[in-house]
């Protein structure tokens, strides 16, 4: 008799790592998932943008389903 593979039920919280090493270590995703969404950031405006705000232009990416949070969530 074989073993069932084990499923992931959907309703299952599956922890996204969110930290500043695991986000500069994929930068080039967060870059390339912004200028999807048309933020370029090293253009003018973004680097005239408080940090805050840009912060959270970077952390919504892991809110949302993305490249990046696919690679930074833990299975």
């Amino acid at each position: 008799m074989e073993a069932a593979a084990p499923t992931e039920q959907p309703h299952q919280h599956r922890e996204v790592d969110g930290s500043a090493f695991a986000l500069i270590t994929h930068w080039r995703l967060v870059v390339a998932e912004l200028a999807e969404r048309g933020v370029f950031l090293h253009s003018r405006a973004v680097l005239d943008m408080p940090w805050l705000d840009v912060r959270a232009l970077i952390y919504s990416l892991l809110d949302s389903p993305t490249r990046l949070r696919e690679v930074l969530t833990r299975r």
